[in-house]
C-alpha cells in the first residue's frame, strides 16, 4: 500500500505528452524524502484542475555532465522526458536533477479541483497532500 501521495504541477503540454505515453519520466529538481513508490496526482498549470494520477516506483539522479556529454544516457534522458537538450540543460542550470518515472497511469474522465486535496492553490512544482 502506498503511504505517500504527492500532488504535482505540470504545464499543458507535458500533461498531453504523458496522456499519450509519450513522455515516461518526470524531469525535477528535488524529490521526495519518504521512500518509493509514491501516489502522483497531476495538476495541469493554466486552470486545467487534476487531470489524472501516475505511480512514481523510480527516481534516477541526473548528474549535469550526463547532459552536455554526448552519450546514450543523454539520449535516453532526453527520449523519455520529451525534453531537448537546451530545454534539459537550462532546467538544471549545471545541477543535479531528478527524472521519476511515470507508471499506472490513469486519466480522469473530468477535472478535479485542488480543493479535493486540501489545496487553495497549485504547488510551485509538487507538495506532498493528504488524499484517500
Amino acid at each position: 500500500m502506498m503511504s505517500t501521495n504527492i500532488l504535482m504541477s505540470i504545464k499543458p503540454k507535458w500533461c498531453e505528452k504523458i496522456m499519450k505515453l509519450e513522455k515516461r519520466w518526470e524531469m525535477r529538481k528535488t524529490k521526495p524524502k519518504s521512500m518509493l513508490p509514491y501516489r502522483v496526482f497531476i495538476y495541469q498549470t493554466e486552470g486545467g484542475g487534476v487531470i489524472g494520477e501516475f505511480v512514481c516506483d523510480d527516481i534516477q539522479i541526473v548528474d549535469p555532465t550526463m547532459l552536455r556529454a554526448d552519450s546514450t544516457v543523454k539520449n535516453w534522458v532526453l527520449n523519455e522526458t520529451q525534453l531537448t537538450e537546451k530545454e534539459a540543460t537550462e532546467y538544471a542550470s549545471g545541477k543535479e536533477v531528478y527524472i521519476w518515472r511515470i507508471r499506472s497511469l490513469i486519466e480522469y474522465p473530468e477535472s478535479k479541483s485542488l480543493s479535493l486535496y486540501g489545496l487553495d492553490r497549485p504547488p510551485q512544482s509538487w507538495q506532498y497532500v493528504n488524499f484517500v
